[in-house]
């Protein structure tokens, strides 16, 4: 289970949510940061995991010493940390520890991933209305290294981020809120038949055909990522 209160949680989701962040784009940042901090929520210097004398020398056999990771997306490099100083106006070189602070490393961390700031790849274009792609989404922070692991942490997030987030459907399933699933695959582009609350063959259909376009795994299982994405718009 995720704790929305752990940490910077709670700040994390107030400035993506002044950014605009969608439900999917928040969820899948807050696992970008439980991921990087080793579960802490908590701005970190690189290799937080090793004792102190240990964490310093495999810091400093990194070639980006004394740039090394840190905050809450393990900011690296001297380039990046010139450039999240001038997007966020302040001096982050001339004493990198200052990314620790909480705002900065809030701000970095969620305008960085929406901005494309780190690879050249903004979350928009993984996750977004349109798409909920969490395993690509990885290449805005690092390549696709452990993209299935954060992916899988963005799906419990958006769940925890939708406490009345649909329950799971799948194809037999009837009632509330099948129809509601079905008037959402209708206004997405899909035809899953009648609106009349039996999750059949052709519901199944379009749900697997909307997963499939929005860069999820088509099973036709509409669980929390696919009730995100249809809810997103």
């Amino acid at each position: 289970m995720t704790d929305m209160t752990l940490g910077l949680t709670p700040e994390i989701r107030a400035a993506a949510e002044a950014c605009g962040c969608t439900p999917a784009q928040t969820a899948y940042i807050l696992a970008t940061a439980a991921w990087e901090t080793a579960a802490h929520l908590e701005p970190v210097r690189e290799a937080c995991w090793l004792s102190a004398a240990r964490a310093e020398a495999y810091r400093k056999s990194k070639d980006y010493y004394p740039w090394y990771g840190r905050g809450l997306v393990q900011l690296t490099w001297d380039y990046n940390y010139a450039g999240a100083g001038e997007k966020l106006g302040q001096d982050f070189t001339s004493d990198p520890d200052t990314v620790l602070a909480p705002e900065a490393a809030v701000q970095i961390l969620v305008r960085g991933a929406m901005e494309g700031w780190f690879t050249g790849h903004a979350l928009p274009e993984y996750v977004s209305a349109t798409r909920c792609d969490f395993e690509g989404a990885r290449r805005v922070i690092n390549g696709s290294d452990r993209a299935a692991d954060i992916a899988a942490l963005a799906t419990e997030y958006l769940a925890a981020l939708q406490p009345d987030t649909r329950r799971t459907l799948r194809r037999g399933a009837t009632g509330a809120p099948v129809p509601e699933l079905q008037s959402l695959l209708v206004a997405s582009g899909f035809d899953p038949g009648a609106a009349d609350g039996r999750f059949g063959r052709r519901t199944e259909a379009a749900v697997e055909a909307f997963q499939a376009a929005r860069g999820l795994i088509p099973d036709g299982i509409a669980g929390p990522a696919t009730w995100g994405a249809l809810l997103a718009g």
